[in-house]
């Protein structure tokens, strides 16, 4: 797996397209960065920003000509164009360390001041940056306030600080010791940024002769040097694996493979013993394929991509992120409309709104910053199932034991983005039918009008091993155990009879320390919570879900009764109703 990289970390824009006068200060940005929004809210003006207007780039002005697309128009104010860029202030700090590590001063008090004056100039924990009117000059922004500056330190700990890092000596506070010091300081951090690329949302395979870009142009061409690469060039046949490789998991025909004919008219696709064009293959494959193989050709760079989604279901829209995150080394931006994306791991989301009057910017951090996403983009919680396989408990603390389990079976898997777990309560598992339409009962709660790829953990509340199972898990087992749904009835008689009893039992003795005498019966078919109390009665009424908690704290155990088993067929449903490849064993 490729080491993901950062190289932007934030911008702050104002009076650029549907930018107005209110500063956007946009970040921080992770490897892979997604802006949602409802159509016409301006998801492409950060793209538009970073590929043709981003400082410290090479060959991007930050001028704009007055009769420029990109002027800001909308809000009926006009301004001056701000292009910035954010460093994260401990990362320019540690860059101020290595130029001066020994400065003059004392080191403490050097870090000590140096830390305290960009507090004063740092906004949301980034140091910001913009051009200066000459090639290679940058100067901060919001430009220092030197009268409020002046105010930190006494005046000689101000001219001590300048005279730690430039060997001159007299001037004067206001006119020499704290401009010049911020400048130096201002130099001590590298702002220079990669090439660009941008993906249009036309796109489709040009002819080879055409030049290389992100509409797909010359593509045919660069995937026959990659195919049949010149001496010494053995990295360029690997990126053509790599491609076929990526090619094989989004047809799931693992020797699917492209091949380049030589007179370059076209892609083909060897695949079931056939050479088939890649149109042939449908749209979406057509898409994923093109946008991935200029993901692996370009290296190391920032690419700017519109709309990956069109023409893709969901699946191969997480199938082509998945590839981008784990096999290439750029930074992506991405605009999208699509609800698939916002539960990336490892991804920035930002919504993207227009409130009427300009373009709002805003990162979605919490669950309830995604739901309001969501509803911006008119999608409800009926239409994504809240995650692609809900499984069903009876309490709390079945909940704590399955994320447990689950986390040591298939530690990939998370709670939120491949599952969710839902409640239904022991005393309503008698309300639940799957199929209630078909069966005429219109007052039982249909299971699968809820998410069709689910599982249903229940007690089985068996005394004995030759007890036979009440009528309700019975029916239920019946009505829901098939491609998408699993029945689990616990092989003992409860959730509990899973956990190590002396784990479980030292946990209820640590929550009931004043009444806790000793272990009741701990066999697969007793209560295994119960315990005998001080007084010599059985304490029936125990902390289930604190006990999870501090069992939980511990490692799991897996080698009771059938745990193993179910749980591994368990993560393996999961996976597949996110389209996940199985787990690797062994």
């Amino acid at each position: 797996m490729i080491v993901v990289q950062v190289f932007l970390d934030a911008v702050a824009i104002r009076f650029y397209r549907g930018i107005g006068a209110e500063l956007q200060s946009i970040g921080p940005f992770s490897a892979i960065n997604f802006f949602v929004g409802a159509n016409n809210a301006g998801k492409s003006i950060v793209l538009n920003f970073i590929h043709d207007r981003l400082p410290f780039c090479e060959g991007k002005s930050q001028r704009l000509e007055p009769n420029s697309p990109e002027v800001h128009r909308g809000s009926g104010e006009e301004g001056e164009f701000v292009a910035a860029v954010g460093v994260p202030k401990e990362r320019f700090l540690e860059a101020v360390w290595e130029r001066f590590p020994q400065a003059q001063m004392h080191v403490h008090e050097f870090k000590g001041k140096v830390s305290a004056i960009f507090d004063e100039l740092s906004v949301g924990e980034c140091v910001w940056f913009r051009s200066g009117p000459q090639i290679g000059d940058r100067e901060y922004h919001p430009q220092p306030d030197i009268e409020a500056l002046s105010k930190l330190f006494p005046d000689r700990e101000w001219n001590a600080l300048w005279r730690s890092v430039q060997s001159s000596s007299g001037g004067g506070l206001i006119n020499h010791w704290i401009p010049q010091s911020l400048d130096i300081l201002n130099r001590c951090s590298v702002l220079s940024f990669p090439t660009t690329q941008k993906i249009e949302a036309k796109r489709g395979i040009g002819r080879a002769d055409e030049a290389f870009n992100g509409r797909g142009d010359g593509l045919i061409f660069e995937l026959a040097r990659l195919q049949e690469p010149g001496f010494n060039e053995d990295e360029k046949r690997d990126l053509f694996e790599q491609i076929n490789a990526f090619l094989q998991e989004a047809t799931g025909k693992p020797g699917a493979r492209i091949r380049i004919p030589h007179d370059q008219s076209q892609v083909l696709v060897e695949m079931d013993g056939k050479v088939l064009p890649l149109d042939s293959l449908g749209t979406g494959i057509h898409e994923v394929v093109l946008i991935a193989s200029f993901c692996t050709i370009h290296q190391d760079q920032i690419i700017c991509m519109e709309e990956p989604e069109i023409h893709l279901h969901p699946l191969l829209q997480r199938k082509l992120v998945e590839y981008l995150r784990d096999h290439t080394d750029n930074q992506y931006f991405i605009a999208t409309h699509s609800g698939a994306f916002i539960d990336t791991p490892g991804a920035a989301i930002f919504h993207v709104e227009n409130d009427g009057q300009q373009t709002l910017v805003r990162p979605a951090l919490v669950r309830q910053d995604k739901w309001r996403l969501l509803d911006d983009l008119g999608l409800h919680a009926s239409d994504l199932l809240q995650a692609n396989m809900v499984i069903w408990v009876e309490g709390p603390s079945d909940r704590i034991y399955l994320n447990h389990w689950i986390a040591a079976v298939d530690p990939d898997l998370r709670e939120g983005i491949h599952y969710s777990i839902l409640f239904y309560g022991g005393g309503l598992v008698s309300h639940l039918a799957a199929g209630a339409e078909e069966d005429g009962i219109q007052d039982l709660i249909d299971l699968r009008r809820m998410n069709r790829n689910m599982a249903i953990v229940m007690d089985s509340d068996r005394a004995g091993p030759r007890a036979r199972l009440k009528g309700t898990p019975e029916r239920i087992k019946r009505e829901l155990t098939d491609d998408w749904g699993m029945v689990w009835v616990t092989r003992g008689r409860e959730i509990e009879n899973y956990v190590d009893h002396a784990a479980l039992q030292a946990a209820l003795k640590t929550l009931h320390p004043r009444i806790y005498d000793r272990p009741a019966e701990g066999g697969a078919f007793d209560h295994a919570f119960y315990f005998l109390r001080r007084d010599g009665e059985v304490h029936q009424a125990a902390n289930k879900v604190g006990a999870a908690r501090l069992v939980c704290e511990g490692a799991a155990k897996l080698d009771i009764l059938d745990l193993q088993d179910r749980l591994s067929e368990l993560s393996g449903r999961i996976r597949m109703a996110n389209g996940l490849p199985a787990r690797a064993t062994g």
